[in-house]
């Protein structure tokens, strides 16, 4: 009998763990995407979620990632890919590809956005896919430049919604077929007090129209906003509990700049909200560019959503309940054994084919530096991936001969056109060196440089959120630090505009062609974040 009561005991005992354990609640961290993933937008088809945010001067543009579970991302690809739907020629640093919003009906996914500055562009367009992933169709240009446009599908029709460039909102209905304006876009809304209203989203929910808006700004100031009407066409009426999410009065936060933000439904019928947001280091600065973020949304009473905690975004929270599903991480290293890119890797603006090559030397990234020098307003031979995490290591082996002090190829952050730091191969007073090299605010800001022997040199930067260390490690010799260089001193709030940091390979003639080419064997990103 006493063992029989030990056991059954046992099994309680069990019964409540379990119970307990499935309970629980289980939680993610913010951000959902790290590196610089602005402006994001999110649509939901069945189980899958499928999100999109904007790339400025980067090609191919507007990378489209996929989640099951609203934490976990996998990119699946660009929505924009070629120099069709893709131009750049000319745009300037933070130019090209602003806000995308993806949208999806009967079939066919639609992202729409805006190019500023690239040759061949007409402003506002859409693209369409029946894969997520690709491929999409060439851009269908709907006549104007209003920036961060929008589509709501409802009432069997085709909304888009955009701001007009002046502080308010304006709406119209569009035909995909004919493609062309079937209401044209009227004024509806103005924004709500602050300043820049911009990145706005319409929700037919419950009866009501919600015309959901960035304002304060893309800084320390940005929130986001809701209103709503039971017309599409208005009048609205502003929430009482605005902002929807915003860190703006919260200095103690590492969260700040929340807002240009898209709604979703999941399959429990919660809702849910993507944000951007940045995470400064050392004071006011951050580097990494600004983040996609993640909160969930209560609705009250009287039919309005506040997301967070109460409007403020959290570093954790309480995570969806849908089933985990994480993907598999992307390797430490690319060896370029393919004949295609992966999809981390990005160009500044259309990339001259001439330049770069996968198969000249099968099992390299071959890189040959044209005239094109990374301060230049065009495409130099450089191919980066977001710098997503403050601790990181990245690596590469390289070949590479140069024969005049002007050629030089090898590893660059780079903050934009005016402010890069780079660690290359050249030569100084008819010797092979390294040199490291800080170009802050268009101008040289220090050189240094040591001699290097013949033959294939490994070239590091190591990454703290405050300082990096740029390393060259001659084969058969110890590793040399040749420099630091400060992360604020490539931040937003020093070199303005929309971009984060990138870290990647590059060749250059500085005003001629190279010699010789460079050939990278691998390249390594480690973190430890």
């Amino acid at each position: 009998m006493l063992a029989k009561l030990k056991i059954a005991t046992i099994i309680i005992i069990l019964i409540l763990l379990i119970a307990g354990c499935s309970t629980a609640q289980q939680t993610y961290q913010n951000p959902v995407i790290t590196g610089m993933n602005p402006d994001p937008s999110i649509c939901r088809v069945g189980d899958d979620f499928y999100l999109v945010t904007s790339t400025f001067e980067f090609f191919p543009g507007l990378p489209v990632y996929h989640s099951k579970d609203l934490v976990h991302w996998k990119q699946i690809g660009h929505a924009l890919d070629s120099k069709i739907n893709c131009p750049l020629e000319g745009a300037g640093s933070s130019g090209g590809n602003y806000a995308p919003a993806i949208r999806y009906n009967k079939g066919t996914f639609y992202v729409t956005c805006t190019n500023y500055g690239g040759k061949g562009s007409q402003g506002a367009f859409y693209v369409t896919a029946t894969n997520p992933a690709g491929p999409w169709s060439d851009p269908v240009w709907v006549g104007n430049w209003n920036v961060d446009p929008s589509i709501m599908f409802a009432n069997d029709s085709m909304y888009w919604v955009s701001p007009d460039n002046k502080g308010s909102f304006m709406v119209g209905t569009y035909d995909p077929v004919k493609k062309e304006f079937i209401t044209p876009l009227q004024l509806i809304a103005s924004g709500l007090g602050g300043s820049s209203p911009e990145g706005p989203h319409m929700y037919k929910i419950n009866g009501y129209y919600y015309l959901m808006s960035a304002e304060g700004g893309t800084g320390y100031e940005h929130r986001e906003v809701i209103q709503r009407s039971k017309s599409p066409y208005g009048p609205y009426e502003p929430s009482p509990y605005n902002p929807v999410i915003s860190n703006m009065n919260k200095p103690e936060s590492p969260f700040h700049a929340i807002g240009h933000a898209d709604l979703v439904q999941v399959q429990d019928g919660s809702w849910w909200l993507v944000s951007l947001g940045i995470r400064p280091k050392g004071g006011k600065f951050h580097h990494l560019g600004r983040e996609t973020f993640l909160a969930p949304v209560r609705w009250t009473d009287d039919g309005w959503p506040i997301a967070g905690n109460n409007g403020v975004m959290m570093g954790e929270f309480p995570a969806p309940n849908l089933p985990e599903h994480k993907w598999d991480k992307d390797p430490v290293r690319d060896d370029f054994s393919s004949t295609k890119l992966g999809l981390k890797w990005n160009f500044l603006r259309n990339p001259y084919d001439a330049d770069w090559s996968l198969t000249e030397k099968p099992g390299y990234l071959r890189l040959n530096g044209s005239n094109v020098s990374l301060k230049d307003k065009d495409s130099p031979a450089f191919i980066g991936r977001r710098q997503a995490h403050f601790n990181m290591v990245a690596s590469t082996k390289m070949s590479f001969t140069p024969v005049a002090k002007n050629e030089e190829a090898g590893l660059v952050v780079r903050g934009n056109d005016a402010n890069h730091f780079s660690l290359v191969v050249t030569m100084r007073e008819g010797k092979r060196v390294a040199l490291f090299r800080k170009y802050l605010q268009d101008k040289k800001e220090s050189l240094e440089y040591k001699e290097i022997p013949k033959g294939d040199v490994d070239l590091r930067i190591s990454a703290s959120e405050l300082e990096y260390k740029f390393w060259v490690l001659p084969k058969g010799k110890k590793p040399m630090l040749l420099g630091t260089a400060a992360t604020k001193d490539i931040s937003t709030e020093k070199i303005h505009g929309f971009i984060g940091t990138y870290i990647g390979m590059y060749a250059s003639g500085n005003g001629k062609a190279n010699t010789n080419p460079a050939d990278f064997d691998w390249f390594d990103y480690e973190t430890m974040d």
